[in-house]
């Protein structure tokens, strides 16, 4: 082995990183055992020697914001860093709403992504990565990109614009270490031994610290997923026939109509259908539509797979259920005259759909054509759901271990997180096990870190029965967990979401709420961040009173009136009237106020309607109150 594959530096000291100001520079890496190390960096030099198994580290002293340096490493080989700066840093975590790319986003913010310009804005990715035996000592993967046109899209969506705030308010580098995994629980990002302590976890935790356990469910899980697959494209009529069912002309006997968009659990004929179907559509392009510049397909949000043809022609396809169609098109995939569309829909769950309130048309440079309304479908294989899938990354710690515990020697302001949706199967106690995840966090970092987090937005799934609470007793977990910890904020989002759409699409105003807290209590350089919550509840002889702290302007409601429950002897009723009177909100009743037990406000998973003060837009913090 040559001498140069011996000296090796974390991926988070690499070429454009960002390193927090004002705190001590830690600088670690490995050689062979007993090399000293020299180190150069911003014109000071710290020496070093590796321990029994290679590992150094140096610390230099803090310094203020500034670049860019270049840092030396001489030890077996030498190692230079470039185009390193200092100035603010903030560990970003959770799940898929916060992992969620610009690129998803981009629509509602395409003239500010376009001309997005920052080089001294940077993200260091830290793609999905496991550790089921215990956690990893260096991060061993990852790289540092400018937010310029170049890497832009690929940035956290959330995490690009609170830094972007940051970055306008302090005008110092900002630099988001991302590590963020879609569909993950609570219990990855937690320390093995804070989950053992718990007691519910150690069998799971055995489990999955033997490699031949990994691989037999990684194995079996591919076998049912190729399988399921496998038989589904064999058997697709659509597919197997003679003339393929995404051809333009076709026999249309037997096909059906349905209007679209639609959840197959409100139709007769798909209801609980599981297979493949296929959809037919016909629209008209005139003279005049084709020569427009840009052609784009815009097919909503469905449930699950598609592939989707025009003309005969494959044009997109997706996976999964979840990233909004958009499909960009070429104008020679069109015709004047009559066009013709084909969804081939895959549904492995019994549980599919076009999903309503989304943009279903084809969009021109100055026109859409909407594509909503009738289409002709037909069954191409019907067949038994597919058996549940296994999700590594959702295990206990193995996130932890892989992906947070590499980063401790990276100084950081603070942490953000956004995370909670795949906890709302069990809602109730996460509240401890987030105190707990503050704690492993703080402690793996040595400090007690401000810990900034998004309250779970509004949503309903669309092929759910019924709306069934679980997102609001998390959301009052999450409230409560930030009564119980210093340093610790809870920003509001259920009026951001979108009710269909598990990914709310406007990062963008909670990025800066996120930011409005730390540029008061961690920059000191705005006024203070208050929450609009419930101060107290009384009876009065015309109702129940709710008065209201926080505001900074008037309390206002919208249009649609907010949903407001009074608890009646253990019943839950809805309540038709609700009134605004400076910082109290009046609920007159015609009961006997001695049946009166209790009062909540936006208990829904997808809560319609909002109270906010009119100052800060922030809306009034869902809550449940007893009321003796």
């Amino acid at each position: 082995m040559n001498k140069t594959d011996y000296l090796k530096l974390p991926h988070t000291l690499s070429d454009g990183v960002i390193i927090q100001r004002n705190k001590p520079v830690v600088f670690s890496g490995k050689d062979r055992p007993g090399q000293p190390v020299l180190i150069n960096w911003n014109g000071m030099s710290e020496t070093a020697e590796t321990d029994e198994k290679g590992c150094w580290r140096v610390t230099f002293p803090p310094v203020d914001a500034g670049g860019p340096y270049k840092l030396t490493v001489e030890g077996s080989s030498v190692k230079e860093v470039n185009d390193t700066y200092v100035g603010e840093v903030w560990l970003i975590g959770g799940q898929s709403n916060m992992e969620l790319p610009v690129n998803r986003t981009y629509d509602e913010f395409k003239e500010e992504i376009d001309s997005a310009n920052f080089p001294l804005i940077r993200q260091f990715h830290v793609e999905m990565d496991l550790a089921f035996q215990g956690p990893k000592d260096m991060m061993e993967q990852g790289t540092w990109k400018t937010a310029t046109q170049e890497n832009i899209q690929d940035f956290s969506s959330l995490g690009f614009f609170y830094a972007k705030k940051l970055h306008e308010e302090l005008n110092v580098p900002v630099g988001i270490i991302h590590t963020a995994v879609g569909g993950t629980p609570i219990e990855a990002w937690m320390k093995e031994e804070t989950l053992r302590h718990l007691g519910n976890y150690d069998e799971e935790l055995d489990y999955w610290k033997d490699p031949d356990n990994v691989k037999a469910e990684v194995d079996k899980d591919l076998e049912i997923n190729k399988t399921w697959y496998t038989d589904l494209n064999s058997n697709d009529l659509g597919l197997i026939s003679d003339v393929k069912w995404y051809e333009e002309d076709i026999d249309l006997s037997g096909w059906k109509d349905l209007p679209i968009p639609v959840m197959f659990k409100d139709t007769e004929d798909l209801a609980e259908f599981c297979g493949v179907v296929w959809f037919r559509k016909t629209f008209t392009v005139t003279d005049e539509d084709m020569t427009s510049d840009s052609f784009r397909l815009r097919l909503g949000s469905l449930i699950n797979g598609d592939e989707t043809y025009l003309n005969g022609k494959k044009v997109g396809e997706t996976g999964y259920r979840y990233p909004p169609r958009k499909y960009v098109l070429e104008k020679e995939d069109f015709k004047s005259g009559e066009n013709t569309l084909v969804i081939r829909l895959s549904i492995d769950a019994a549980n599919g759909g076009f999903i309503p309130s989304f943009p279903y048309q084809l969009e021109l440079e100055h026109k859409a054509i909407d594509l909503t309304g009738d289409w002709h479908f037909k069954i191409g294989y019907e067949k038994d759901p597919i058996d549940p899938m296994l999700f590594l990354h959702y295990k206990p710690s193995v996130l932890y271990n892989a992906m947070i515990h590499p980063l401790r020697h990276s100084a950081v302001r603070g942490f953000l997180y956004y995370q909670g949706e795949s906890n709302t199967g069990q809602p109730t106690g996460y509240k401890d096990l987030m105190k707990l995840m503050i704690a492993d966090w703080r402690e793996l970092f040595q400090e007690e870190l401000p810990f900034y987090y998004v309250q779970l937005a509004n949503y309903i799934d669309p092929a759910g029965k019924e709306d069934d609470h679980q997102w609001a007793v998390l959301r009052y977990e999450q409230d409560r967990a930030r009564l119980e910890n210093e340093q610790v904020e809870m920003i509001p989002a259920y009026d951001c979401g979108i009710s269909y759409e598990l990914h709310p699409h406007d990062k963008k105003t909670l990025a800066h709420r996120l930011a409005a807290v730390a540029l008061n209590r961690d920059y000191h350089i705005t006024d203070p961040y208050m929450n609009l919550e419930v101060n107290g509840v009384r009876l009065s002889e015309n109702g129940v009173e709710v008065s209201v702290r926080g505001i900074n302007g008037n309390l206002k409601m919208t249009e649609e009136l907010p949903e407001i429950d009074i608890e009646l002897k253990g019943l839950w009723i809805e309540v038709e009237t609700v009134q605004i009177r400076e910082n109290r909100i009046l609920i007159p009743l015609t009961e006997s106020l001695d049946a009166v037990t209790g009062v909540r406000y936006a208990w829904r998973n997808d809560p319609e309607g909002v109270i906010y003060d009119e100052a800060t837009r922030l809306p009034l913090l869902p809550f449940t109150y007893p009321i003796n």
